[in-house]
């Protein structure tokens, strides 16, 4: 299991939990997910996204990462603090609202 604050991630049952409440993902924003959890704490940029989740032989868009990270945002975020935050000009991460979270305020943030 995967955790952050009130978020869960199940890979062995393939089930996702925020706030005890069942969230209903699909494979590609259920790996998405996963891969920003591993990862948490840490910036991931597009490059890495789109291979780590659409795997090296993906061909499509780019911004295909930026239209599942708002899925997973509209998903995750009406049950609780914002917990996918985006890094201008670098990328994105999954960090929770504990007091020992990196501070990432400043003004290249954008906390949306």
């Amino acid at each position: 299991m995967l955790r952050c604050g009130n978020l869960v991630l199940d890979e062995s049952r393939w089930t996702v939990h925020r706030a005890g409440t069942l969230v209903d993902l699909s494979p590609t924003e259920f790996r998405l997910l996963a891969c920003l959890l591993r990862h948490q704490g840490s910036v991931l940029t597009r490059a890495e996204l789109l291979e780590y989740v659409w795997g090296r032989g993906y061909t499509g868009q780019p911004q295909v990462v930026e239209t599942y990270i708002s899925y997973l945002r509209r998903k995750l975020h009406g049950l609780g603090p914002p917990l996918i935050h985006t890094r201008r000009g670098v990328g994105y991460l999954l960090r929770g609202q504990d007091p020992d979270a990196m501070d990432l305020t400043g003004p290249d943030l954008a906390g949306g």
